[in-house]
């Protein structure tokens, strides 16, 4: 498969991250809680994650530690970031934030889910 940097790889990866920020409001807390355990799992077995392996690992041009599709993309478009904050940032606290709203919309503020909101 020939890899270029707006591939189907990318289009996924982006669906999925897109997906994951509209869950608080349509998932339960309790399935957010599941897929960041998910995200960690897949980190702690594959070091990274499997989209980013697959659309970044074999590129001679990037930098391990540029190996995010976040800091890819953003030095792509022209900005100044420093890789590890921003893998650190998007890789962990973005899915922690994600969680907190999740809780705070839906516990806190009584919103039901559309999908499923009753796993326990």
């Amino acid at each position: 498969m020939i890899k270029t940097d707006y591939g189907l790889i990318f289009w996924i990866h982006l669906l999925v991250i897109l997906a994951y920020l509209i869950t608080p409001f349509v998932l339960g807390w309790q399935w957010i809680f599941l897929i960041v355990a998910l995200f960690y799992l897949q980190n702690l077995l594959f070091k990274n994650c499997v989209l980013t392996k697959a659309q970044l690992d074999e590129r001679g041009d990037v930098d391990e530690s540029e190996r995010s599709f976040y800091s890819y993309y953003f030095k792509k478009i022209g900005l100044k970031v420093n890789s590890k904050w921003v893998k650190k940032y998007f890789a962990y606290s973005l899915m922690w934030t994600v969680f907190a709203v999740s809780l705070i919309w839906q516990l806190a503020f009584n919103y039901t889910p559309y999908w499923f909101n009753n796993l326990f």
